[in-house]
Parts: C-alpha cells; sequence; structure tokens
C-alpha cells in the first residue's frame, strides 16, 4: 500500500534519531523490548517497562476492537480500524513518560454523556474548537471548562483534527451517533482525515498528539481494513469483535478470521441457521489477510525481549499472531528472549480453556495455523503459567492443564504471578527476571588477568604474547591485564596490544594491598589470577576466560592433572633422583583433593593449581593475601563453603626446575591439608577505594 503524504502535519513528531525506538544502526543502550498487547490486559507489564529507564518499548496491537465508541468510528469511515486500544495505550504511556499535560490527557479519555445527540455532539465539537461560547447544558459548559485548561499548542492540533473531523460529517450521508463516545476516538478519526485515510500513519499523529516517541505504539499490520468474527466450537458465528469479547454466556471459540467488510445483519440471520458448510463458504469467500507492518518487523529483528503479554487472547492477541509473516520475523531473531504470560482468570471467549491450550494456540497461530515450519523454540523461550488452585467470586482461574504433555519443561515456569487476588499480574515478579538477564546480556564482563609470579619482564611479555596470540582480544570481553614489576613494559609494546595492561609496583605498598585497591574498584566481574613464571602458557588465559560467557560460574580452576601427559613430566624433571619424594608429592596431591571431597563434597582435582578465574566479588570477600603460603587452599575452601558454581578445566603445565620454581613442601602440603579442613568465616570486602596512584605503564 502506497502511503500518502499528510495532508496536514497535525503535530510535531520527535525528529531527534535517539527519540525514536529499537532502530538498529546507531542503537543505543538498553534493552529493546517489543510487546505483543490488547487494551488494558497488559497494563500492569507495560507501566513496568516504561519506568524502567534501561527499556526501550514498543507495543504491538492490532485495530480489530469495533466495540462502543470504537465501533461508531470505524461504521462511520467505512475504511479504518479501531482506535480505543491505540488510545488507551497512548494515554497510559502519556501519563507515564509525562509526556503531555495531564489535562490534554484526561478531555482524550473524557466520553460524552449517554444518549448525547448528534446536535448536541456537533455543539461539542465547537465548543472543543472555541466556536461557540454558549452552552445548551451543563455538561457542556464543564466541557469548555476543561478545554479552556489547555495550552494553546496542544489546542491547535487537537481543534484541527476535530475540523476536520466535522467537515467528514457533512459530508456523511450516515451520521454519527456520539453517544457515550470518548473523545479521544473522535480526535483519532480526524487524524486518520488528515493523513489521507492511512490507518499507521494516524497512529502516528495521534501518538506525536501526545508527545510519545516515534514508533512506541506500533499496528500490527499495515493498516489495511478487516473485521474480527468467529466460530464457536458448536460452528456459531459470532459476527463481530464485541461479541466474541463481550458475550453474556461463557463460550469455547474454535478459529477466528479476518473478513473484509463486517456481516450484515441480513448475512448474519442467514448464517444463524445455515449448514457449517455453508458458514465455512461465506467465511472462505471473504477472508482477507492484512500484511505485517515493516515497521514492526523492524523492532521485531533488533528486540533483546519479546513479550507475547496476557488477556483476551482470541479478540486482541491471537489475531496479531497471524499476520503473514510476523512469525517468521520473530523466529528469526535467535538472540531474543521470547516470553509467553497466559492469563489469570478465564474470559468470556476462553471458558474451560487451560494455560497448556493457551500455549498451543498461541504457538499455532505464530506459525499461521501451522502452515510455517518453525521450531517452536524459536519463536517462544519461556512460557508463564499461573498456578493459583480456586478462584474468587465467580470468575474462575485459568487451569494449569495437562503439564504432562509437554515436550520441554526447560520452557515452562510455574508460580503464583498474580498481586494477591486483584486479577493483574505482578509486573515485577513477571518481567525481571528477563529484563535483567538481557541486560547481563547486554553488558560485556570485565575481566581483571592479574598475573602472579613473574621472574623477569620477559616473562611477563611472553605470557601477554601467548595470550594476545591465543585471541584474547576477539574474546566478548573487556578485559585488563596487570603485572608487577620495579621496570615497566615499553610504551610502544602496551600501546600495540588492544586491551589495557598495568603496571601495579606501586612502591611501599604491597601485591595484595594493590590487588584489593585495584579489583576493590569495582570495575571487574571476574579476575583471573594466571601464573607468569613460565609454568602456564598463557593461551590457557583464554581457556579459562572462555567459561566465563555463562555467567552462571562462579570460578574456573584450571587443573594439570587433567592433562595427563604434562603432570607425567612434570614428576620426571622434578623427582628423577629421589623417587620416594614422588610418591610422597603423587599422593599427597591425591589426599588434598580427598580432602575437599571429605569436607565439601566436590572432589577438585588439582587444589595446588595457579591458574583460576573468580568472581570478583568473592575473591574480595574471601580476604586472602595473594603472597600466602596456603593462599590456593583459603580461596578454594571458600569458594566451596559458599557453595560457589565451580568448573575444572585442563591447562597445560611445563615444569620448571627445582632452582627456579617454588614448590610445595611435606610441610606446606600438610599445611595445606588443614586448611581444607578448617571452617572459614567469609570476611566483608573492603570499601572500594582507586587504584594506587602511583600505577604505571598505563596503555
Amino acid at each position: 500500500m502506497t502511503v500518502p503524504d499528510p495532508l496536514v502535519s497535525l503535530a510535531t513528531s520527535p525528529t531527534d534519531p535517539s527519540a525514536v525506538i529499537g532502530v538498529k544502526d546507531g542503537r543505543d543502550d538498553g534493552v529493546h523490548v517489543v510487546l505483543f498487547s490488547g487494551g488494558r490486559g497488559s497494563s500492569v507489564l507495560s507501566q513496568q517497562l516504561i519506568r524502567h529507564p534501561r527499556v526501550k518499548l514498543t507495543i504491538a496491537i492490532n485495530g480489530y476492537d469495533d466495540g462502543a465508541s470504537t465501533g461508531e468510528v470505524r461504521r462511520f469511515l467505512g475504511d479504518c480500524l479501531g482506535p480505543s486500544d491505540f488510545r488507551k495505550n497512548a494515554s497510559r504511556l502519556a501519563t507515564e513518560l509525562q509526556t503531555a499535560d495531564p489535562e490534554l490527557v484526561a478531555l482524550l479519555d473524557l466520553r460524552l454523556p449517554v444518549g448525547c445527540s448528534n446536535a448536541q455532539g456537533i455543539e461539542a465539537i465547537h465548543v472543543m474548537t472555541g466556536r461557540s461560547d454558549a452552552f445548551s447544558s451543563d455538561w457542556l459548559a464543564r466541557l469548555a471548562s476543561k478545554v479552556g485548561k489547555l495550552k494553546e499548542a496542544d489546542r491547535r492540533p487537537f481543534a484541527l483534527a476535530l475540523n476536520l473531523f466535522e467537515t467528514e460529517l457533512g459530508r456523511s450521508a450516515y451520521g454519527f451517533d456520539f453517544s457515550d463516545c470518548a473523545l479521544g476516538n473522535i480526535v483519532f478519526a480526524g487524524c486518520f482525515l488528515a493523513v489521507g485515510r492511512h490507518f499507521n500513519t494516524a497512529v502516528a499523529e495521534y501518538c506525536a498528539l501526545l508527545a510519545l516517541p516515534n514508533g512506541i505504539i506500533l499496528n500490527v499490520t499495515d493498516g489495511s481494513n478487516a473485521c474480527l468474527v468467529a466460530l464457536d466450537d458448536q460452528n456459531h458465528l459470532l459476527a463481530t469483535e464485541e461479541e466474541i469479547v463481550g458475550g453474556t454466556q461463557r463460550h469455547r471459540i474454535s478459529d477466528f478470521f479476518l473478513l473484509d467488510r463486517v456481516p450484515t445483519r441480513s448475512e448474519q440471520d442467514d448464517l444463524s441457521t445455515a449448514s457449517p458448510d455453508v458458514i465455512r463458504g461465506f467465511i472462505e469467500q471473504r477472508t482477507v489477510s492484512p500484511a505485517v507492518n515493516p515497521d514492526l518487523l523492524d523492532r521485531i529483528a533488533d528486540a533483546d525481549v519479546i513479550i507475547y503479554a496476557p488477556g483476551t487472547q482470541y479478540s486482541s492477541l491471537f489475531p496479531s499472531y497471524v499476520a503473514p509473516g510476523l512469525g517468521e520475523a520473530i523466529g528469526r531473531n535467535l538472540t531474543a528472549i521470547k516470553v509467553l504470560i497466559t492469563n489469570l482468570r478465564e474470559d468470556a471467549e476462553t471458558a474451560e480453556i487451560s494455560a497448556v491450550d493457551l500455549m498451543e494456540r498461541a504457538v499455532y497461530y505464530l506459525k499461521e495455523r501451522n502452515t510455517r515450519p518453525i521450531p517452536t523454540p524459536c519463536l517462544i523461550t519461556h512460557y508463564l503459567l499461573n498456578d493459583r488452585e480456586h478462584g474468587v467470586d465467580d470468575k474462575p482461574y485459568v487451569p494449569l492443564g495437562r503439564l504432562e504433555s509437554l515436550e520441554d519443561p526447560r520452557l515452562v515456569r510455574i508460580g503464583n504471578y498474580e498481586v494477591g487476588s486483584s486479577g493483574y499480574h505482578d509486573a515485577s515478579k513477571v518481567l525481571t527476571p528477563f529484563i535483567e538477564a538481557a541486560l547481563r546480556e547486554e553488558e560485556r564482563t570485565r575481566i581483571a588477568v592479574w598475573l602472579l609470579d613473574s621472574q623477569s619482564l620477559n616473562t611477563v611479555t611472553q605470557t601477554i604474547l601467548e595470550a594476545h596470540r591465543g585471541g584474547l582480544a576477539r574474546l566478548p570481553f573487556e578485559i585488563t591485564v596487570f603485572y608487577r614489576d620495579r621496570e615497566t613494559l615499553p610504551a610502544s609494546f602496551s600501546a600495540a596490544l588492544p586491551f589495557g595492561v598495568h603496571n601495579v609496583d606501586a612502591g611501599g605498598v604491597s601485591e595484595s594491598d594493590a590487588f584489593l585497591r585495584t579489583i576493590g574498584s569495582g570495575a571487574f566481574d571476574y579476575v583471573i589470577l594466571f601464573d607468569s613464571s613460565g609454568m602456564y602458557r598463557g593461551e590457557d588465559i583464554i581457556n579459562l576466560a572462555s567459561f566465563l560467557t555463562n555467567r552462571r560460574f562462579d570460578a574456573v580452576w584450571g587443573s594439570r592433572r587433567l592433562s595427563v601427559a604434562d603432570i607425567r613430566e612434570s614428576y620426571k624433571l622434578r623427582y628423577h633422583h629421589n623417587v620416594m619424594l614422588g610418591a610422597i608429592s603423587y599422593v599427597g596431591s591425591h589426599l588434598l583433593s580427598l580432602a575437599y571431597l571429605a569436607r565439601y563434597g566436590r572432589y577438585v582435582s588439582d587444589t595446588l593449581s595457579s591458574a583460576r578465574a573468580v568472581r570478583s566479588t568473592l575473591l574480595l570477600s574471601a580476604g586472602l593475601d595473594l603472597k600466602h603460603p596456603s593462599f590456593n587452599q583459603q580461596l578454594l575452601s571458600r569458594l566451596l563453603a559458599d557453595r560457589a558454581e565451580l568448573i575444572e578445566t585442563p591447562v597445560q603445565f611445563f615444569p620448571l626446575a627445582p632452582a627456579k620454581a617454588r614448590r610445595t613442601t611435606v610441610w606446606g602440603g600438610l599445611r595445606s591439608l588443614l586448611t581444607a579442613f578448617r571452617k572459614r568465616s567469609a570476611k566483608p570486602v573492603a570499601e572500594a577505594s582507586p587504584p594506587p596512584p602511583s600505577t604505571r605503564g598505563a596503555a
């Protein structure tokens, strides 16, 4: 469909690129969320999301609503989708974001009196556009008072939309029923006329009246007109969206359809007694498939989190999912978290339907009625099912359903997600885990590599070069390397490296103090403690760091024993002149491992390793001295006592001659064994302080 140039601009839309939500090029920081919503059903979710300072929200809505005054707008204009859900969401967002004068929001949500005549409706338009100061009733006088409180900048576009609506009213042969009509719906109709009867542009114009960011509310489709009908399980035609959602009797929906127009009263009467084949034939003849909104496709491709909200499923949500190509677009975004939140309580349209049924139907429609071979986990990664046994009043809760039929229980979260017995979801409980997960994914993990036991600048350089050649800079982390030496690496060498390198030799300050002052600043998520004497290859820094892409791990422990050839070569070099010492060392190392198994229930094959990565908060809380002879055992004991998530990985080992390497003595081994069994209490983390001012050699 060609989008016509607007006939007139009702309001100035934000032009700053930073105001555009979800743009891929030049994307700003934050979590981009697409929320599939209806009118009020997801209000608590949208309010929670819009309040989050780092969430960039897009609300996706369809316009198939045809009840009350929105239905009258559709009937009057003839080719317009329903504005009410867009109006309600715009008012809610403008209130939360404080983008518009509260008086303007209240006026747009104001409804004309029940029984308002055509003449009174036109008089109300004149009052609101400032063309009348004589009032035939008290409510018109009150309306004039409300309009008088508007700022001129708000009143001008507001009045222009109403004037356009009145002009159309004068040309129409059908008239307009103003009874109980929301003023915002009339204003929306004026926006629709102003932009050449293009619905999606009218949505943007209406949102601009409230100074909302461009694209924060989007129609799911291209704006083509379509009317929602459904069949119940008895093959009775429910000829309008209002009839589907507002039925006085509970019923089950077998399917819904989008038609090119609302069935006439005569057609509805004929179809009420027709056979199922005749009804199906009528539906097939008039079915349309509006194209998906390309702006929404862009938001979906850029999304970090996609949320399928609860609400009236068959009237508000499922019809959004069947837009051709929508499910495939969602499926192509393989990195987004995609959460389906099932309803708390039954609606008239979902009588006797379970949460599992809602899950299956959502997937069915997202696959365009199972006509697209999209793997289900590409569409929904998490299902949230409310677990509440008993309902209140006369509105029962949605039962869980056939949980044993679920193919993959990893996707399902079951819990009490309601605020008391309010009928509303606890937005914080529902959303916070997923938003925080997306924020963690967005933030790059910060890692400090602390090189210990260096023999010289040459061994430090060799370790750094091995790590660099192994691809340290290609890891998805922010990495800084620290070493300690009386001399500093040449500035030209440090500057050529793609990561920071710092000498922490601050005269008169111990290495442990320098470590605490640097790491205690809170600038790093993990610390890799790595021996740079020459016994370990720098490439294993990458090996240790690679496990930190999964932030569930608190520590990664390098093991020499997992590399059988390396440990044999080590024993051959160190003990070939003294078999007895070699045997004692061999047995002693295994005794240490068994000690940890007995004490903490965890077997660690190499408790004396000098290659390990540890979450910085755990490392600091242990309050350890890097130079203490039993540092490793103290650290390992603290990690296992705190039930830290630890993984062991093999590292290469090159034994140095006994004269060059610090060895564990028999007494040292016994002390380590005692340390393993000693009960340790965590020490509080010292208050963070900046790195020492004499830190040298910053790249």
